[in-house]
């Protein structure tokens, strides 16, 4: 359990450093593209600037879900505060959908009103550097998701995948215009309109995955196969059902009904629900918590009920 705790702190870290770094990043981008916006007349770029600097929005929601998420118990969450960072992931995934509902939006608007401004050089150099920044964001941070299994920081990432799009919609309106002229201005709004229905699709799976973790889905049948494979081998096990797990943030519950031999005392059996416990805690580091329910075998309490498992040996 200590091994376990040592890991949820050590995951804490990476998350809140990440994002911290983004909340830095945002700022630099947000401050040089609205200048570079200004000097260069591309209304687009400060649009961005803007853009970049809302995304504290969402740098800060997975601070607090971060935060909150890892608080101990206490006399109003007897479960603890998991579960922030499933709300968190929830909350970043409609900000990034509205984001792209917007995004769709304005440019068919865009399409159909046409024109456009001629933006000068240094709009084009901002606009690169926001996209350099914000895919190595994207790709760092779903690195640390995936590694840290949080649905938090993927939501996150997918915003940075977002917003370097974004600042490509505004590359390609400088390219085009400075190679084809007025004529060719529409070509961003095309791009931005499928980009922005793949984004939108995107944070549709976010919000999903988001919701199933709030209603307490249960795990993958190979995860929840993997945690049941270190039942049954431990010694004084004779049978198991009712065996449940529920995802509560990034992490995830168990609790079953262990069968014991029922001549033997209160202590012993403890001490078997105790081996099954530490062994489930042991391989599995993404488990926070195992409830053993200990019952006699005998047939009443030996039965196919729920997800079950039974030593024919032991009988």
């Amino acid at each position: 359990m200590e091994k376990n705790s040592l890991r949820n702190l050590t995951n804490k870290k990476l998350g809140e450093n990440i994002t911290w770094l983004s909340v830095i990043i945002n700022i630099f981008l947000s401050i040089l593209k609205c200048i570079l916006g200004i000097f260069a007349h591309s209304q687009a770029l400060i649009g961005d600037g803007l853009h970049s600097l809302s995304d504290l929005i969402t740098d800060i929601t997975a601070l607090i879900s971060f935060k909150i998420s890892f608080k101990p118990e206490d006399e109003n969450h007897h479960y603890g505060h998991y579960k922030f960072s499933s709300l968190g992931a929830l909350f970043i995934s409609a900000f990034l959908f509205l984001f792209c509902i917007a995004l769709i939006v304005t440019s068919i608007k865009s399409l159909f009103t046409g024109g456009g401004e001629l933006p000068e050089w240094p709009a084009l150099a901002a606009a690169l550097i926001s996209i350099i920044f914000k895919e190595w964001l994207y790709w760092k941070t779903k690195k640390i998701a995936h590694q840290l299994k949080s649905r938090v920081l993927l939501a996150n990432a997918w915003h940075h995948r977002a917003d370097s799009f974004s600042s490509l919609f505004v590359l390609l309106a400088i390219i085009v215009a400075m190679i084809g002229g007025e004529n060719w201005l529409f070509m961003d709004k095309v791009v931005g309109l499928f980009l922005g229905a793949y984004l939108a699709f995107q944070s549709i799976k976010l919000l999903y995955h988001s919701s199933e973790d709030l209603l307490d889905k249960a795990p993958e049948h190979t995860m929840i196969n993997d945690i049941r494979e270190h039942i049954l081998p431990t010694p004084g096990v004779i049978g198991y059902h009712q065996f449940r797990a529920r995802r509560i943030g990034d992490l995830f519950e168990v609790d079953l009904h262990l069968q014991v031999n029922p001549n033997i005392s209160v202590e012993e059996g403890h001490i078997i629900a105790s081996h099954v416990k530490e062994n489930i805690l042991q391989q599995h580091a993404e488990v926070l918590d195992v409830l053993v329910h200990i019952e006699p075998a005998n047939p009443q309490h030996l039965k196919e009920k729920g997800i079950y498992g039974l030593d024919q040996k032991s009988l």
